[in-house]
């Protein structure tokens, strides 16, 4: 399985509000995992935000796309993916794919990163070398974060992010999806998330039709939904989607998964079943969220090479889906502009009561890239609500 344009990374962040008030400047220590913001400990957020309102205003897309525009982070110029979730303290957390930083830190790319914000303000989450915040594997296999989500277990919750691994080749398009992975982090209050464990959700395969599970994923009811995409051929565009679930509470023990094989949900991931098929397809990684009690599937239609995105929406996790028709994003423009993948953010409130989404842009140029990141940062823009 191929994800559109890799290692050229570049292309989104999603964040919120008039970030840049407190996102300039050298990383400042505020204290992590609830450590003065003085300390040394890691991971640790710099700067320093104050906690969220507690009703946020609503916004407007040109404030948002403002906001990137002028954006300034040390450790965040530019990243790929950046889905969102509202953590429960009101804050938002971000998780980013391959990652440019300022010229002066090392290393200057890393495979993931994490924002966290708060009202006006950003934080980026720091780790002790400056790496990625989910670590590299020790044979050199990475991590791209795909899906997010804020996952309660008894009195307390935890971010649990699923990501690609991915083994890089030798070139920027020259990579293998092996499989994806569950990190899960702690969430101490005000501080910065903290990996606590991580489940490998599928071995490691090369197969490139094998279901990308966890290309998206909700709660909703006590359970919580997994999606995969599959290409369905080298040639295809379009990528199928399936979906499986599990409680939320238990969904650590693998044996409580269930997929949908048309007709019930079963153990054997084998006989998952097409909820949406290639033809006319989503992206590999898109965003699947419950709002106003349908499951609302936002994606490129006909995959990342597709032209408009599309959103599809339904009564329940596994369709029948409607498709409506979003907004134009062509795949590449004449300078080598690419756009793709994109998702929802239901978790900003816009003015005008549509709902929010990001698209990921990028260049065909890495060096340009390099030295010009802000051509690598989404843009916001809106779609109705299903």
């Amino acid at each position: 399985m191929r994800r559109v344009v890799r290692l050229a990374p570049a292309a989104l962040l999603a964040v919120v509000l008039s970030l840049a008030a407190c996102s300039t400047g050298s990383p400042e220590p505020s204290g992590g995992s609830g450590t003065s913001s003085g300390s040394t400990a890691y991971p640790r957020l710099s700067p320093r935000c104050p906690a969220p309102a507690a009703h946020p205003p609503a916004v407007t897309v040109a404030q948002l796309n403002r906001v990137v525009a002028g954006l300034d982070l040390p450790l965040w110029q530019a990243g790929d993916i950046g889905a969102s979730a509202r953590l429960p303290d009101g804050r938002l957390v971000w998780v980013f794919g391959d990652t440019v930083r300022a010229p002066d830190v090392q290393p200057r790319i890393v495979a993931n990163s994490m924002l966290v914000t708060s009202g006006l303000c950003t934080s980026q989450v720091e780790v002790a070398d400056r790496g990625a915040v989910i670590p590299d594997r020790s044979d050199g296999v990475v991590h791209w974060p795909m899906s997010v989500a804020v996952v309660p277990r008894g009195g307390e919750s935890s971010l649990v992010v699923i990501s690609a691994r991915i083994r890089r080749g030798v070139g920027g398009l020259d990579f293998t999806y092996l499989g994806s992975t569950a990190t899960v982090f702690r969430l101490p209050a005000g501080g910065a998330p903290t990996v606590a464990y991580q489940l490998d959700i599928t071995p490691d395969s090369p197969e490139p039709t094998q279901v990308n599970w966890g290309s998206a994923m909700t709660l909703h009811d006590g359970w919580i939904y997994v999606y995969g995409t599959r290409l369905p051929s080298r040639t295809a565009f379009g990528r199928a989607l399936y979906v499986a679930r599990a409680p939320a509470d238990d969904a650590r023990d693998r044996s409580t998964w269930r997929f949908w094989d048309g007709g019930a949900w079963v153990a054997d991931a084998a006989r998952a079943a097409v909820v949406l098929p290639a033809e006319g397809g989503v992206s590999q990684t898109l965003s699947v969220d419950v709002l106003d009690s349908h499951f609302v599937v936002v994606s490129k239609r006909d995959g990342d090479l597709g032209s408009t995105v599309y959103a599809w929406h339904a009564l329940g996790p596994t369709g029948p889906w409607t498709a409506i028709r979003g907004v134009h994003a062509a795949f590449q423009d004449p300078d080598g502009n690419l756009r793709y993948a994109p998702l929802a953010h239901p978790g900003i409130r816009l003015a005008d009561g549509r709902l929010l989404i990001s698209i990921s842009r990028n260049t065909t140029d890495f060096a340009r890239l390099l030295a010009q990141p802000r051509l690598g940062r989404p843009v916001f823009a809106e779609i109705d609500r299903p």
